[in-house]
């Protein structure tokens, strides 16, 4: 009909191969779900310490089950996700670039901690710039922000270190 094929997993599957492909889909959404919903019930015990760890699994398993009922909340839950990253990894990325290239670059590890310091700004701006440019750029030219985690990663990692050996003093 002119049109792309859906690329819903469980259609997709059931076209090529039949019953088997739905079998494939759902062992392949299982075995993925479980480790997921065990380190969900792990996060949950982390706010209620004294429930067991299987109670705070099924809660887990019972709120995805319950969330994934709802297409429009499920289907939505990909761009949550991919924004979710977007801002954290960043963040990995000053960890990473301070812990391997400190040296090289000349600054002080853990600075913050070393000049007593409660706020580094070299963090905050590297992350801040690094964000808002490659958000400008996802929205702009509409590009899923999965794409532009990766560059907004290494741009953060590469401010950090350029904003930290022109701020900081010798310890």
């Amino acid at each position: 009909m002119g049109e792309a094929p859906s690329v819903a997993p469980g259609p997709l599957a059931y076209n090529a191969i039949g019953v088997f492909g739905i079998i494939a889909v759902v062992l392949a959404g299982w075995t993925t779900a479980n480790p997921t919903i065990y380190r969900a019930g792990l996060a949950f015990q982390a706010i209620m310490p004294k429930t067991s760890t299987f109670w705070v699994t099924i809660l887990a398993g019972t709120v995805a089950t319950l969330a994934g009922l709802f297409p429009a909340f499920a289907m939505k839950l990909l761009d949550f996700v991919a924004f979710y990253g977007f801002v954290l990894a960043p963040v990995g990325a000053i960890i990473v670039f301070e812990h391997f290239f400190h040296k090289k670059m000349g600054i002080v590890q853990d600075y913050a901690e070393k000049a007593n310091l409660q706020f580094n700004k070299s963090v905050l701006l590297a992350w801040a710039i690094s964000f808002a440019v490659f958000y400008f750029v996802s929205v702009q030219f509409d590009i899923f922000l999965s794409f532009v985690t990766l560059p907004a990663w290494i741009c953060c990692g590469i401010l950090f270190l350029i904003l930290s050996k022109r701020t900081q003093r010798t310890i």
